[in-house]
């Protein structure tokens, strides 16, 4: 039994990308996950690890008056954790500006938000994953509010419809404070969301950001990360592939570079 834990990043209007990532974990590795993750926890003498309240010193947090050194080894820590017992992790970047110009309306209905079309592209690369190995797959979230919920909820509905039922009776919603794993892909999808938007649109990559994406990428002889964002030119082709012989693609659509 395997399981992938997935977190977000970018799902708020003002933010440019939207970022879908997931870590997977073997089942027999959780106890022993959890029992370290706990213990460094406890060294630290925070409650949990949250990476944006971390970096930013959140007055309100247990982060409060850290020092830059104490912050980079913590999240050399979390990465050295998370490498230590997961097996493969998955990113999803989407440029919201491309996808809402390109993207039919027609199309959208069915697929969702780009949010949605994230996520849903997650569960399929892990589903593939565990299909090539024979092997169960448990999907897990962090407890969201209403409105992200739903658009979970839609691209279990959304990646149903492509896959089949392999999703609906393996997923489950859970507290971030009290799961390690969630809080593991919560510093990867952090740094994935600083990397697209620096690569996308330019935005200074804070070191910390730069290092970890460094980490994540090169880990496992550059295999233990497979990172997929679609230009606009793909995201194109991927409608004319799927809708091909519907005229739901306009050639307004087309001829924008």
């Amino acid at each position: 039994m395997f399981t992938i834990y997935i977190d977000d990043s970018g799902s708020s209007p003002e933010h440019p990308l939207a970022i879908a990532s997931g870590i997977i974990f073997p089942a027999k590795q959780l106890r022993r996950l959890e029992a370290e993750w706990n213990s460094f926890l406890e060294r630290e003498g925070i409650p949990g690890f949250h990476s944006s309240e971390c970096l930013a010193r959140n007055p309100h947090s247990a982060f409060v008056g850290w020092s830059d050194e104490r912050v980079k080894r913590v999240f050399g820590r979390v990465r050295q954790i998370t490498f230590k017992y997961s097996v493969k992790s998955f990113t999803i970047a989407i440029y919201k500006k491309d996808y809402n110009e390109v993207m039919p309306e027609e199309m959208r209905m069915r697929v969702g938000s780009y949010y949605t079309w994230a996520l849903s592209s997650v569960l399929g690369l892990a589903y593939d994953w565990a299909i090539r190995r024979d092997v169960p797959m448990e999907y897990v979230f962090d407890n969201a509010e209403k409105v992200i919920r739903r658009e979970i909820e839609d691209s279990i509905k959304y990646s149903e419809s492509v896959y089949g039922d392999q999703f609906a009776a393996h997923y489950s919603f859970q507290s971030r404070k009290e799961v390690p794993a969630l809080q593991t892909v919560d510093l990867f999808a952090w740094t994935c969301f600083q990397q697209g938007r620096h690569v996308r649109v330019e935005h200074p990559i804070h070191p910390l950001a730069e290092e970890s994406w460094r980490a994540y990428r090169n880990f496992g002889n550059a295999q233990w990360c497979m990172v997929q964002s679609l230009n606009r030119e793909g995201i194109e082709n991927w409608v004319k592939e799927m809708y091909l012989g519907q005229k739901i693609f306009s050639s307004k659509n087309s001829s924008r570079s």
